[in-house]
């Protein structure tokens, strides 16, 4: 009976294994959500040194969050060879582990940090999502609110131009 209870375990363990597993046999790895030093948002909203940007403040309890960032992730998969890059801020007061919980729900690909309320103050975040887009070095322009895929991809298309 032990040798019986062994082997399913072993089996569910094995196929939960391979559920995880990616199509080249490897785990994909879990996009934490990493806390980031005043600094590092500092120079995470200057971007890249030439390339274009997204930056997005978001929160966990935030509906139009939830509902803005999957089509973030879209955008981003779509345009990311021509050089957008993306990143999101948590304004969570609960820390890393408020937001980890979207990220996972909703398989976001681009990195995912977490800075806590006191940004929304000195970057004039009043409401979320806010969307910052961000090109050589200098935010072109800040987007409050939840907007439609279609006016998202527009400004990133604008951004994307020269």
């Amino acid at each position: 009976m032990k040798i019986q209870s062994i082997t399913v375990a072993l089996t569910a363990i094995s196929m939960a294994a391979l559920v995880m597993l990616g199509a080249e046999g490897q785990a994909a790895p879990r996009n934490e959500v990493v806390p980031i030093s005043a600094e590092q948002l500092k120079a995470l909203m200057q971007g890249e040194e030439n390339g274009p940007h997204l930056l997005v403040a978001v929160a966990s309890w935030c509906g139009p969050c939830r509902k803005e960032l999957p089509v973030i992730n879209r955008l981003f998969q779509k345009y990311r060879s021509q050089g957008l890059s993306v990143a999101a801020v948590s304004l969570d007061a609960d820390g890393p582990k408020a937001m980890q919980p979207v990220v996972d729900e909703l398989k976001l690909t681009f990195p995912v940090y977490w800075s806590g309320p006191k940004p929304a103050r000195k970057y004039n975040i009043i409401g979320v999502p806010t969307l910052f887009l961000i090109k050589n070095g200098k935010t072109v322009e800040k987007v409050i609110g939840q907007r439609s895929e279609k006016i998202l991809e527009e400004k990133v298309r604008a951004l994307l131009e020269d």
